[in-house]
């Protein structure tokens, strides 16, 4: 059986294009199903823990809405950044993920959608620890276990391993998918330009599957 492909997805939960290329990936995924795998990688862009200005509220403002508008139609709101109480330091939502994987992939993956909506459809501010319990109680996370993990000091460091294993793999911007270990891609992709790498990376190695066909 062939082995999957590898996509490490280095995101940020603030980072509302990273919405954008979580959907096209889970297409992708549906298309390949056990030939493809998709690993999320924390990439923290805010790491201190301090208020935006008003000039970086106005450019994740212009940024959302712009996201909202790529073809998917995401419904993503930026209230988040409007709100009396915006994000601070993106550090402890990516924790949170780095936690919720020890139950799993399938634990993660659903929290990640959960915070993703909270923030960008519902502008609930999940830097905050209280939101991050509610949401992963909400997810059906045993709380016990999250919040060992949230609270052991190595969950924070897998977040701060991960940016720089992403800056030691060329990474200086997210989205970012870096396929196979190998080859990268940067910046909010189509779904055909994922495609099309992962087509050439097959044929490279001697062989190109098919996407399964969906109804």
């Amino acid at each position: 059986m062939r082995e999957p492909v590898r996509l490490s997805f280095f995101h940020d939960v603030l980072c509302a294009y990273c919405c954008v290329t979580a959907h096209r990936l889970a297409q992708l995924e549906e298309e390949f199903g056990d030939l493809v795998r998709v690993d999320l990688r924390a990439y923290p862009l805010r790491l201190e823990p301090e208020a935006p200005s008003k000039r970086e509220v106005r450019r994740q403002v212009r940024l959302v809405k712009k996201a909202a508008g790529e073809p998917e139609h995401l419904d993503l709101d930026p209230a988040l950044w409007r709100s009396i109480d915006p994000p601070n330091s993106s550090l402890p939502p990516l924790v949170a993920l780095e936690a919720a994987r020890l139950q799993g992939r399938c634990a993660e993956r659903a929290l990640a959608q959960r915070l993703r909506d909270a923030a960008f459809r519902f502008g609930l501010n999940v830097t905050r620890r209280d939101v991050l319990f509610e949401l992963a109680d909400a997810t059906g996370l045993q709380m016990d276990r999250f919040a060992t993990a949230f609270d052991a000091p190595g969950t924070l460091r897998a977040v701060e391993e991960s940016r720089l294993e992403a800056m030691r793999r060329g990474v200086s911007a997210i989205p970012a998918v870096v396929i196979g270990q190998e080859w990268s891609l940067t910046g909010v992709r189509e779904l055909h330009e994922y495609r099309d790498v992962l087509q050439r990376w097959w044929e490279r190695r001697g062989g190109t599957p098919s996407p399964r066909a969906l109804n």
